[in-house]
């Protein structure tokens, strides 16, 4: 990297919020390695907010899926804010939500960048958003920590296996359930993206965003639960079997027939879920138009007995 670079980068400060400490690490070994030497970092969303009123910070770099305050409604009061209407900030989520992207670019968001988060691109992004050149940056810089998160994916996916094993049970799908298998999907996801283990992120996408249908609409995802239950299922023993074999990268041939696979049966599922979720938004729109239509016939029948009443005591 040439010493422009570094100096550039080194006189900033860059503020990282995510409540994923693997993560925060990851980020912040990639900037470092770009020549940052002021990084802020906290997975809480009103913190983030208190370090800006209280430090200078040139730049926010935000977890879309950042809890208790996500990142959007982190963005949103940040924008309300007099001192934080110009503060570039750039979202990393593993979203593919249009309609997030397309409020984040409403709020002035300096980028949208989709996990998982690469050196190169992150470190591009951060350089534009702040007017520089990019810093010259090579795709080992997360390798450390790729070798040593390589020893805790299996310990993360067995925790995905824990939660798994409870749909097996039999019964409706509990709230708590699924709340727990996509809390544990999405910190897979992110993490095996950004260190190495792409296949291992689609993978837990796959099972992630059928998830979250069934969350959004319990009811559409009851008659197909038998599906979603099996879905889950193969997704975490593949992950598991990625795992084992330490498949990094797409995982060569097997590992793109693996995904093509499981991607395949996400997306029809998916598309499955949608559909009953549509017939059971239209049989509640009937509904209400009917209750207003047989409210309507009482009114009008109440005023025009009324309006004989009084035609008879006139």
């Amino acid at each position: 990297m040439s010493s422009d670079h570094a100096t550039g980068f080194s006189r900033v400060t860059i503020l990282m919020l995510d409540g994923d400490p693997v993560m925060r690490a990851a980020v912040r070994t990639i900037l470092r390695e770009a020549g940052c030497k002021e990084i802020l970092q906290t997975g809480n969303g009103q913190d983030a907010l208190d370090l800006l009123s209280q430090r200078r910070i040139d730049l926010v770099l935000c977890d879309c899926q950042a809890a208790p305050m996500d990142g959007m409604t982190f963005l949103r009061r940040l924008r309300g804010r007099p001192d934080g209407a110009d503060i570039p900030v750039i979202i990393l989520t593993a979203s593919r939500d249009q309609r997030d992207a397309w409020e984040a670019q409403q709020l002035k968001a300096a980028a949208w960048l989709l996990k998982p988060v690469l050196p190169k691109a992150l470190s591009g992004h951060v350089a534009s958003a702040l007017g520089m050149a990019p810093p010259r940056l090579g795709d080992d810089a997360l390798a450390s920590l790729a070798e040593s998160y390589e020893a805790r994916l299996p310990q993360e996916i067995a925790l995905l296996e824990a939660a798994a094993t409870a749909l097996l049970g039999g019964g409706p799908l509990l709230k708590a359930q699924i709340e727990t298998l996509l809390q544990h999907l999405h910190v897979v996801r992110k993490q095996s993206g950004a260190l190495g283990y792409p296949l291992v992120s689609d993978i837990a996408g796959f099972a992630h965003d059928v998830l979250r249908l069934v969350e959004q609409q319990p009811e559409a995802g009851a008659p197909h639960q038998t599906e979603v239950v099996t879905l889950v299922s193969v997704c975490v023993a593949s992950m598991k079997l990625v795992a084992e074999r330490k498949l990094r990268g797409p995982g060569d041939a097997a590992g793109e027939k693996l995904r093509g696979r499981l991607g395949a049966s996400a997306q029809a599922l998916q598309a499955r879920l949608a559909a009953a979720a549509e017939t059971l938004d239209a049989k509640a729109r009937q509904a209400r138009d009917d209750r207003v239509a047989r409210r309507a016939t009482v009114e009008a029948n109440s005023w025009l007995l009324k309006r004989r009443i009084e035609l008879d005591t006139k």
